[in-house]
This record gives C-alpha cells, structure tokens and sequence, in this order.
C-alpha cells in the first residue's frame, strides 16, 4: 500500500530513503498516527529485509548488539516506545548508536520534548507524522469498505482523522457484516454501530452547536448534539440560557421592520448576524411558545418541581 501521507520534508526524504535502500540506522517517529507509523516500519522492514522485534527497552539489545558484532550476523529491526534511557541518558543512546552496525532501531516518541539535548542531537533523524488530508483518507477508505460519500465522511469525523482509529472501526463494520450475513449492507451496518455506540464517537463541548440545530429545527443533527452534551455533562441550565438568548434574539430580529436593526433592537452586531441564520424556521408565535416554555422549565428546576435530566427532552419534544 502506498502511503499518501499530509507529507512534511522528513516523511518524503524517509520515503526516498525507503525506495533507495538507504534507511538510517536510528529514527525517531513522532505524531498521533501510529497506523501510518507502524505501516512506515513494515515498508522499512520488507525494503531492508529485517525482521520486526518490539522491544520493551534498549537494555534488551544492548548485549545482543555486541554479540552480533563478533559472531555471525542475525540483524533486525528494533522498535521501542518512548524509552526514557534513549532520550535522557547520553552514555546508553552513544552506546547503541556505535553498536548498531547493519540493525535499525526505531524509537516511538508519544510526546516530544524540544527542550532536550536529544531532541537537538536528533533532529535529522526525527519524522513526525501529521494527520491525513480527508481527501487522502477518503481514498483509503474506498479501497477497504464500499461506504456513502456521507458515511465516509461521518466515518472520518468521528475518529477526528485518524487513520488508526479509522481502520478500528473498519474492523468493527466488517466482522459485523460478516457475523449477520450482511456483506451487501455496509452503510447499513455503519449506520447502526454508530447508533448503538459500538463505533465509539468522542463527546464534545456541543452546546452552541447543539442549540444551532435546534433553532434550524434539523431533528437528527439535534438528538446527535445532545448525546454529546451529555457526554460532558453539559448543564441543563447553561443550554437552556443558550436557547432562549437566541431564540429571543431570532425573534426580536425577525420581527424588526426598522433598517437599523442595530439600534432598534439593542443587539450587538454579531448576535444579529447569528440570528439572521436561523430566520423564518420558527414562527413569530412559535418562538414566543419556545421562550415561554424555557423560562417555565427553568423555574421548574429552581423550585423543584421538575427533574433536571428530563428538561431538555421534554422542550425538545414541544419545539422541534
């Protein structure tokens, strides 16, 4: 598989050096995609025909280097995971660079700490790994799954571009599909995993969005948003004092007939501009009803006469 990775310099010249033959004995791989990482080491492996060996600590090579020196050659490709001897002990990383000989060694960095003498040492030899452009992830994910152009995209926003996490739940689709005897029902089987949780979507700060979509009364948009806010368990009354600012700025903008609506209505420039987005979706008596309805629900919560987690249900149900 060619990788068409967002392409800094570093991941190029590791490319040219992959197709030459020419891989440095030490590198450094650093940035959130492990997938793209991890299919750099396979090409690195198969390019320079050594064989893979994880590695919890460069304490395990260090002996086996030195053998290897003196009798018969049995190299490899070594990879590690953010061992602190590498980075922070300049004896033991000199020790290993002069017995490499003809073996690779890759060092897994999770976080990069430019304030070391290692990383000013190291710079040739560091790659990092941005995320995927969409368009590139987009075009991997056609050759492993026939998904919507839609669902590739929801696809792609819920693993927030990660290839990784992509393939993950790829994973999850096809052992699905292949459980059901559902082959053919791709989009399907997307659709339901993603409903049901089982394609994990990371909760998010969605409260402004979540109140956008209930003013443009897009109904689906609306329940996806809500799982998000409770997720982070958004305050019932913080969305609430949301809703109605908006709402009644809607109103108050959809009802002016004066040009200047800036000193007509009182409202900051940019809360009309936000409000001429959601114009004519609600009726003059509906937003009425809508800020009625929030200010009887706020008070319920106060004074105890309704449920906090049932409150927003209970407008959504009256409003959209």
């Amino acid at each position: 598989m060619d990788i068409g990775c967002e392409e800094i310099m570093d991941v190029k010249e590791l490319k040219a050096k992959i197709i030459s033959k020419n891989v440095p004995s030490f590198l450094v791989f650093h940035g959130d995609e492990w997938e793209v990482q991890k299919l750099y080491i396979q090409q690195i492996s198969t390019a320079t025909n050594l064989p893979i060996h994880y590695i919890d600590s460069v304490d395990e090579i260090l002996g086996k280097l030195k053998t290897n020196s003196l009798v018969g050659k049995k190299n490899s490709l070594y990879v590690v995971r953010d061992d602190k001897l590498l980075t922070t002990d300049e004896k033991v990383f000199t020790k290993i660079k002069s017995t490499l000989g003809d073996n690779i060694l890759i060092l897994l960095l999770t976080k990069l700490d430019k304030r070391l003498k290692f990383y000013t040492a190291n710079k040739d030899t560091i790659i990092v790994f941005e995320p995927l452009k969409p368009e590139i992830l987009e075009k991997y994910i056609r050759q492993e799954i026939d998904l919507s152009d839609r669902n590739i995209k929801k696809l792609i926003e819920v693993c927030d571009s990660n290839y990784g996490r992509i393939r993950l739940e790829i994973d999850k689709i096809k052992c699905c599909m292949n459980a059901t005897d559902a082959n053919d029902m791709p989009n399907n089987i997307f659709e339901m995993l993603l409903f049901d949780g089982t394609i994990y979507r990371e909760p998010k700060d969605a409260i402004f969005d979540f109140v956008n979509a209930i003013l443009d009364r897009k109904v689906n948009k609306v329940y996806e948003l809500y799982e998000d806010c409770k997720g982070v368990n958004e305050s019932t009354l913080a969305i609430l004092t949301n809703l109605f600012n908006n709402a009644k700025a809607i109103l108050q903008v959809q009802t002016c007939t004066s040009k200047d609506i800036v000193k007509t209505t009182g409202l900051p420039y940019w809360m009309i501009k936000n409000a001429q987005y959601h114009l004519d979706v609600y009726t003059n008596e509906e937003l009425k009803y809508m800020l009625q309805l929030i200010q009887y629900c706020e008070h319920a919560i106060k004074t105890g006469q309704m449920e906090e987690q049932f409150v927003i249900d209970y407008i959504l149900v009256r409003v959209l």
